[in-house]
């Protein structure tokens, strides 16, 4: 089976990648009011990191980041730069996936653990044997549903906004600057996976702008996200909430039906999952890359299990959780995610004749075209 998918496909992932965990809590939250002046700030480092993600695929097409890195850096730096990146995809991965067994906690509180993590990577492992086409498949297939819940889900709480929740503005701007750094590490910054993907789009030189446009879709249902939640919650019941969207759900009323929010469930659960989905692929595919497999149908299995071990192993509890490990992916995740596109960008510009000349004619059937 062929890795191919469109451009189309790809700009779904990413809108999927974007919304993942983000879409339940609001990462800018520290920034009080003016949080929602955050999440357009942080937009604006994704769109910067997905430019140059881009832009570098568009100059050497259907070739592998980690193959790049290694030409124009060198082998040995090549694989070194390579293999933090793939840490970093690889902790996101644990993060996310504690992110969705948090979520699954709340409807089901005294399932184990153990037994949630290992149905949720089961599934994905199923989902990634089928082939990188058919996730990208189950994207588009959903993408529809997940945009009427949302539209549902914006709209329902209407009655409960108040406007003076939001004012006034730009009272504190010292705290938007954390918030910045905060939202632009997720979820925008866990876009950079999606350059392990870039090389299987087939028509990415025609198509690149409708990843662009998806992605300014999603950063401006963040946006309103954020405005929804602080008009509805406050500042302070905004900082103080876990999940500050699903506390905006529960006191949605429509006439005489009540809790509203399980009928959002699976919007947050499909987001949540695709997140894991995409980055269990991209850790994969990276896996693949940096050891010169031919596919990475024989590692899905061995890297999901080492996923649900580590992460047993590093989350300890909820609150551990949520106040300890992910505050403290910031200082590794946001400068590896930016400056990884970027490196790799500047080297291969700077090289791109010497580049050019040990990639072989046909470049476009080189990892584009990799069988499972």
């Amino acid at each position: 089976m062929q890795n191919r998918i469109s451009s189309q496909q790809l700009a779904f992932l990413l809108f999927f990648l974007l919304l993942g965990s983000s879409v339940i809590y609001v990462p800018e939250a520290d920034a009080g009011r003016n949080a929602w002046i955050s999440s357009i700030l942080a937009a604006s480092i994704g769109f910067f990191i997905l430019a140059f993600m881009l832009r570098l695929q568009l100059m050497f097409p259907g070739i592998s980041i980690f193959k790049i890195a290694e030409l124009s850096l060198g082998v040995i730096p090549g694989k070194l730069l390579n293999g933090v990146f793939l840490y970093v995809v690889f902790a996101i991965t644990i993060l996310s996936l504690g992110d969705l067994i948090l979520l699954l906690r709340l409807l089901f509180p005294y399932a184990p653990l153990f037994s949630l993590r290992t149905i949720v990577m089961l599934t994905a492992a199923y989902c990634l044997y089928k082939g990188v086409t058919n996730v990208a498949r189950l994207a588009e297939v959903t993408i529809a549903f997940i945009i009427l819940l949302l539209t549902l889900g914006f709209l329902v709480p209407v009655n409960l906004v108040e406007f003076s929740n939001l004012r006034p503005v730009f009272s504190d701007w010292r705290t938007m600057v954390g918030a910045v750094i905060y939202g632009a590490n997720w979820p925008y910054a866990q876009i950079a996976v999606l350059v392990l993907l870039l090389p299987m789009v087939t028509d990415l030189e025609k198509g690149y702008f409708k990843a662009v446009t998806w992605f300014i879709i999603a950063a401006g249902i963040l946006t309103l996200r954020t405005l929804l939640v602080l008009a509805v919650l406050g500042p302070e019941m905004t900082l103080i909430n876990a999940f500050p969207l699903y506390q905006v759900f529960r006191l949605a009323e429509v006439q005489t039906f009540q809790r509203i929010e399980l009928f959002f469930f699976a919007l947050w659960f499909t987001t949540v999952y695709m997140q894991v989905l995409i980055y269990y692929l991209g850790f994969t595919i990276g896996l693949k890359e940096l050891f010169g497999l031919k596919n990475y149908r024989s590692i899905i299995l061995p890297a999901g299990l080492l996923v649900v071990v580590m992460s047993i192993y590093i989350i300890s509890s909820d609150m551990y959780f949520l106040q300890v490990l992910t505050p403290a992916s910031i200082p590794h995740d946001l400068p590896l995610n930016l400056l990884y596109p970027i490196i790799i960008f500047a080297a291969a510009s700077i090289s791109y004749k010497k580049v050019k000349s040990k990639l072989e004619p046909s470049p476009s059937s080189n990892t584009a075209e990799q069988t499972m």
